[in-house]
C-alpha cells in the first residue's frame, strides 16, 4: 500500500512579508487615530472618509480613495478579525504573486467593491455608507483557494476544511446574503470577490468563446473519466496486467 500523500496545511505561523507588515501597521495607526479622535478628542473626521451612496448629499469623490483605509471606530473586534484574515491569507498570495501584483490585486478588489456598491446604492437596503478592507479580504480568500485548492485551513482555528471549499462557500454565502437582502454591504463584498477573480484569471481570458469551450471540454473529460475505474487486484493470466473496468 502506498503511503498517504502529505497534504499542505495552512494555519498559524504564516510569516508576513515586509509589504504585509507595512500594510498592517498602516491600518493599525489609522484605526488608532480614528479611535482617539472619535472617542477622546471628539473630532468626527471618519464620516468624511467613509463611502456614502452615489447620490447622497454626503458623497464626495475622495471617499472612493479613502474608504478602504477606514474602519468602524465603534467595532474594534471587527477590525481585529479583519487583521487576522489579512495575516493568514496575504503572505501566501504575495509569495505567489510578488509584491507589486499582490498590491494591485488587493486594491483592484477594493475598487471593484466600491464600483458594485455604488451601482447598487440606489436600491433600498443597500444605501448605507461603507468603509473597510473587507472586499479585498474576501478576494484574498477566493484567490488563495484558486492557488492552493487542496490546502487545509483550520476554520475557526478548529475545523479543517480544504481551501477550495472555503472559497466556494465564501462566494456562495456572499451571493445568497445579497439576494436575500440580509447583508446591506453585500454588493461591496461581492464586487470585491468578482474583481479579485477577474484579476486572478486575467480579463482577456474570461467571457470569451475560447474560455467557455475549454470549460466544456474540461467537463466532458471529467465525465469520461468517471466511467472508468482501475481495480488493483489479481493480474489477468492471459495479459499479465491489471484488470480495467
Amino acid at each position: 500500500m502506498e503511503p498517504d500523500r502529505m497534504r499542505p496545511w495552512f494555519g498559524f505561523g504564516t510569516k508576513l512579508t515586509p509589504i504585509g507588515k507595512r500594510l498592517l501597521i498602516g491600518y493599525g495607526v489609522i484605526y488608532a487615530l480614528a479611535l482617539l479622535c472619535t472617542h477622546w478628542i471628539n473630532i468626527q473626521w471618519v464620516p468624511w472618509t467613509m463611502l456614502f451612496p452615489l447620490f447622497s448629499d454626503h458623497f464626495y469623490i475622495w471617499q472612493i480613495f479613502t474608504h478602504p483605509f477606514i474602519h468602524d471606530p465603534h467595532a474594534p473586534i471587527g477590525f481585529i478579525l479583519n487583521c487576522l484574515v489579512f495575516y493568514f491569507f496575504a503572505a501566501p498570495i504575495e509569495y505567489a504573486f510578488g509584491p507589486k501584483r499582490f498590491l494591485r490585486l488587493f486594491y483592484f478588489s477594493g475598487a471593484g467593491g466600491a464600483v458594485c456598491g455604488l451601482l447598487m446604492s440606489t436600491i433600498p437596503g443597500f444605501n448605507l455608507p461603507f468603509m473597510g478592507m473587507m472586499p479585498s479580504l474576501l478576494a484574498l480568500i477566493i484567490v488563495f483557494g484558486l492557488l492552493n485548492p487542496e490546502a487545509t485551513i483550520l476554520l475557526m482555528f478548529i475545523l479543517p476544511i480544504k481551501a477550495k471549499y472555503l472559497s466556494y462557500g465564501t462566494a456562495l454565502v456572499t451571493l445568497l446574503t445579497l439576494l436575500a437582502k440580509a447583508n446591506p454591504y453585500g454588493a461591496y463584498h461581492l464586487g470585491g470577490i468578482l474583481f479579485g477573480y477577474i484579476y486572478f484569471k486575467g480579463p482577456g481570458t474570461l467571457f470569451t468563446p475560447q474560455f467557455f469551450h475549454f470549460k466544456y471540454l474540461e467537463w466532458k473529460m471529467k465525465q469520461k473519466r468517471a466511467k472508468f475505474k482501475v481495480i488493483q487486484g489479481d493480474k489477468d493470466k492471459n495479459h499479465g496486467g491489471p484488470t480495467y473496468h
